[in-house]
């Protein structure tokens, strides 16, 4: 029993300091089980004791990992059949963020510490003692909670005022513009959110009115005066939070700070590429259950598809090689028909190795190396779908000592500043052309709620919530000296389609001088919904929600933040 009595004693440490929660109940399971087989009882000693290991190893970790506060589902364990496609560099980086020096550290004083004490003192009847004291001392306040628990899911509206819960807020703004934020929403809350039936019946009646309301949303066909004369260029980046620009200090950027429009309150809706990516190419329709994106669609939903229809040509640009989980592919049957790649990825400058070794364009050398080709041909407008990975976990720079996380800040910096000079590449050649950049969903940097650095399989606020912001580019147009018009309501992707829908629908004289606040005013609002696989995080009642698999709805801990800019 000496290393089950360690695992114990140190879960009684950690949670005594806060670090997890101890489930006493099941603790005191997995222990009688535990004294139930102890080998001393048994003639073959070696064999019950490895059968003990092989049978209580797994459930033993998976609870450690549960009162952690790790969401232990389904999704995580298919993601780990990715492992075999990651590099060696990066699976040693993903090793080094998980066990810390100073765990073996610990864990080797604690083993030698109980060694001894298991002299003179009968640790395991002291650990069954702890387990009791800690149910005992659990169980008296806990049917107080359960009732304010109960009243507030079902008696309580709780229609206060939004104040900040969300991570990717606080990060993204800092102290002083979050108050300005505050104020912004204090005048817009006579503006109700479309989403916000059921409010008072707890999250699971919430999210499942969400989704009915979502399924009958599906907006207009594109129908332009005149035919296009101008090309629609859409960049999804991987890996860019309001987050992940507060943490690199990169969040004033002037390719952020000088966008045309931004959309502040944006929910990529899933922490995954390929989600992502579904999700904004079937934006004319409203937001699916994450199990329905990869069930086939109406092609009314189809974005490039009816861009498609109105006169554009598609193109599609990747900076990668778009094997990993089949991502061009997917893509590819997402965007409605043929879709011409006149750039392969290797056919520019490297700018980043990829977490699984192969080789990825610098986004600058990429989309300048598209455009000029794209500008010698006179042909039909072009809807561009270009997706970039630079910003990827595990990415790292060539011939660099820097793990990814280290790197994240320099290539952020580059990515914004190539994604400026393309601008630049667009305005100098008098074309006309209307650029919306679309991150597919955060890096997360910073880890929170017990989600590693770098991990995703938990759809935070900090991780979902993205810079959406566009430019039009024509000859002649001048952007308002005010800067950019900032939409604040909650959105997702249907206030893309919509504010297309209405820029398409624009004659061409007001498309040269267009009324932002027109355009943007009153587009669609949607809940906070975010999932990743069987996880969802949704906001309700002025807090955010988290569902994983086998537990119930629990309000996300606190949040931690990282450094002022």
């Amino acid at each position: 029993m000496l290393l089950w009595n360690l695992y114990f004693l140190i879960k009684f440490g950690l949670h005594f300091v806060g670090q997890l929660v101890l489930s006493p109940v099941l603790n005191l399971a997995l222990f009688a089980l535990l004294i139930a087989t102890n080998p001393a009882a048994y003639d073959n000693k070696q064999l019950v004791k490895v059968l003990r290991y092989l049978l209580f190893t797994g459930p033993a970790i998976a609870l450690l990992l549960h009162e952690l506060g790790l969401a232990v589902s389904w999704a995580l364990v298919d993601q780990i059949k990715a492992l075999f496609g990651f590099s060696p560099d990066y699976l040693w980086e993903l090793t080094k963020r998980t066990i810390q020096p100073w765990m073996l550290w610990g864990a080797l004083a604690s083993f030698i510490l109980v060694r001894v004490l298991d002299r003179y003192l009968r640790i395991s009847t002291w650990v069954g003692v702890g387990l009791l004291a800690v149910m005992l001392l659990q169980t008296l306040p806990v049917i107080q909670q359960q009732s304010q628990v109960a009243s507030t899911l079902t008696v309580e509206p709780m229609a206060q005022a939004r104040v900040n819960l969300s991570p990717a807020e606080l990060l993204a703004l800092g102290q002083a513009d979050l108050k300005k934020l505050r104020v912004a929403r204090d005048q817009e809350s006579a503006v109700k959110l479309r989403d916000d039936n059921n409010e008072s019946a707890g999250p699971g009646a919430t999210l499942n009115g969400f989704f009915e309301r979502q399924r009958t949303v599906a907006l207009t066909p594109f129908a332009p005066t005149t035919p296009p004369d101008f090309d629609v260029i859409v960049l999804q980046i991987c890996s860019m939070s309001w987050a992940d620009l507060q943490y690199a200090k990169q969040s004033r950027h002037p390719l952020v700070r000088q966008a045309d429009f931004m959309f502040e309150n944006f929910n990529s809706a899933t922490s995954y590429s390929g989600p992502a990516a579904i999700r904004l190419l079937r934006g004319k329709c409203g937001q699916t259950e994450h199990d329905a994106l990869y069930n086939r669609t109406a092609n009314n939903c189809m974005l490039f598809d009816q861009l498609r229809d109105v006169g554009f040509e598609v193109e599609i640009g990747l900076n990668h090689d778009g094997r990993f989980q089949n991502f061009t592919k997917l893509v590819n049957s997402n965007l409605g028909g043929a879709a011409k790649q006149r750039v392969a990825h290797n056919e520019v400058q490297t700018g980043v190795q990829a977490f699984d070794g192969s080789q990825v364009g610098r986004d600058g050398d990429y989309l300048r190396t598209w455009w000029k080709k794209r500008i010698e041909q006179s042909g039909p407008a072009v809807a561009y779908y270009y997706n970039s990975i630079t910003l990827h976990d595990g990415n790292r720079f060539p011939n660099s000592n820097l793990n990814s996380l280290e790197s994240y800040p320099l290539r952020l910096e580059r990515v914004l500043n190539d994604l400026q000079s393309m601008l630049g590449e667009i305005k100098r050649s008098d074309r006309k052309a209307l650029v919306l950049v679309v991150p597919e969903h955060g890096a997360g940097l910073t880890g929170e709620y017990g989600q590693l650095p770098g991990l995703r399989e938990l759809p935070t606020p900090a991780i979902t919530k993205v810079p959406v912001f566009g430019y039009w580019m024509a000859p002649g147009y001048v952007a308002a000296p005010g800067g950019s018009v900032t939409v604040r309501q909650p959105t997702s992707y249907t206030a893309l389609g919509e504010l297309l829908n209405r820029w398409m629908a624009l004659p061409a004289e007001q498309q040269l001088r267009p009324a932002w606040p027109v355009l943007l005013s009153d587009l669609p609002s949607t809940r906070f919904v975010a999932q990743q696989g069987n996880i969802t995080v949704m906001e309700s009642q002025g807090s955010y929600w988290m569902k994983a698999p086998g537990t119930g709805w629990k309000i996300l801990g606190p949040v931690q933040t990282a450094p002022a800019p």
